[in-house]
């Protein structure tokens, strides 16, 4: 079976082409990021407006580099949500018209899920795991038994990733934020800084609003206007933050956001008692969960999965890792489909 995945549900355009369930014949992402980046966040009518010049280019250039004719494709999975609604339309419009006019059957797709079977293209797939969902936008903990997801928690405000960018914009190092406050933690004290880890009502669930509020309480006073000068009013004068403390900090930070991460994970291992944790999504990337997460894991006799590198963003390869799955248990699409913003793990 040949399988043509679409991928539009933020900033990445993407198209790749899967024979079977394991063997990606190419994959082609066009990011919108640099066009973000000057505004420090996401711009959704930017992201959308990209996906739709893209679109057919990538999804041109995933046929070429498969060595595969659009009559030789099988089935079509394509990103139903979640995400910016703008670029969801884009990409299950153009999915909609292939599977009208190629006569082939379509799958609509939850991101969130498909970044989990990112790990299983090419491997064994586990009957039951705890899943950990990790991204700009999500955090989420979800049980997995035989095809069957059950949510276990989820973040009650800002997302880990989201975290990442936004203590990385008060420490003035642009977006995104993950990538350098990655680099910058190897530099730095783990241990300078303290912070208390919030307590949620729900068991696993997590919260990450306030580690960011108290970076900028800590960093606040470093940066503000110098006092009033002689009679002549106030001199405004900014100090540059040194890189010790920026180094200082973004270890900090980390050690805190992972830390909390690994012990909710492996808790929510032991209560579901599973023997497999797999980690999905643009923050799985990240080297000092990695390390540690695998790590902590292999001592409590726990098999950690993280996808490679390449797969760890928003890819096409992944939609049709995970489409495939679905078409297998039955699941079909019809031209009704449409995106869904706000969709849920476990739908």
């Amino acid at each position: 079976m040949i399988t043509l995945g679409i991928e539009t549900s933020c900033d990445e355009t993407s198209c790749a082409v899967l024979k079977g369930r394991d063997e990606i014949l190419s994959n082609i992402v066009s990011s919108s990021l640099f066009r973000h980046k000057p505004f420090g966040g996401v711009v959704p009518e930017i992201a959308s407006r990209h996906s739709l010049e893209q679109i057919d280019t990538v999804f041109q250039e995933a046929l070429e580099e498969a060595k595969v004719r659009a009559r030789g494709l099988d089935l079509i999975a394509v990103t139903e949500g979640p995400g910016l609604i703008g670029s969801l339309f884009v990409g299950v419009s153009f999915a909609k018209a292939l599977s009208y006019a190629l006569k082939i059957p379509l799958v609509g797709v939850n991101h969130l899920e498909a970044h989990l079977s990112a790990n299983f293209i090419g491997k064994t797939e586990p009957w039951k795991f705890v899943g950990l969902l990790v991204s700009g936008g999500h955090t989420v903990l979800s049980y997995h038994e035989r095809g069957k997801v059950a949510r276990l928690g989820e973040t009650a405000d800002d997302a880990a990733g989201e975290a990442y960018d936004k203590v990385a914009k008060i420490l003035g190092l642009g977006f995104p934020g993950g990538p350098v406050i990655d680099q910058l933690a190897c530099e730095g004290n783990p241990n300078a800084f303290r912070f208390t880890k919030p307590k949620q009502d729900g068991r696993f669930d997590f919260s990450f609003s306030g580690i960011k509020t108290a970076v900028l309480y800590k960093v606040c006073p470093l940066t503000l206007p110098s006092p009033p000068v002689g009679e002549r009013g106030r001199v405004r004068v900014e100090q540059k933050l040194s890189n010790e403390f920026v180094q200082d900090m973004a270890a900090s930070f980390q050690h805190a956001v992972v830390g909390w991460l690994v012990d909710k994970t492996l808790e929510a291992a032991k209560f579901k008692r599973v023997k497999d944790i797999v980690v999905g999504g643009g923050v799985a990337a990240n080297s000092r969960l990695r390390k540690a997460l695998t790590e902590t894991g292999a001592r409590g006799g726990f098999r950690v999965w993280f996808p490679p590198l390449s797969l760890t963003n928003d890819n096409a390869a992944m939609i049709a890792r995970h489409g495939i799955g679905l078409y297998k248990k039955g699941k079909r699409a019809t031209l009704r489909l449409a995106g869904v913003a706000n969709l849920k793990m476990g739908r």
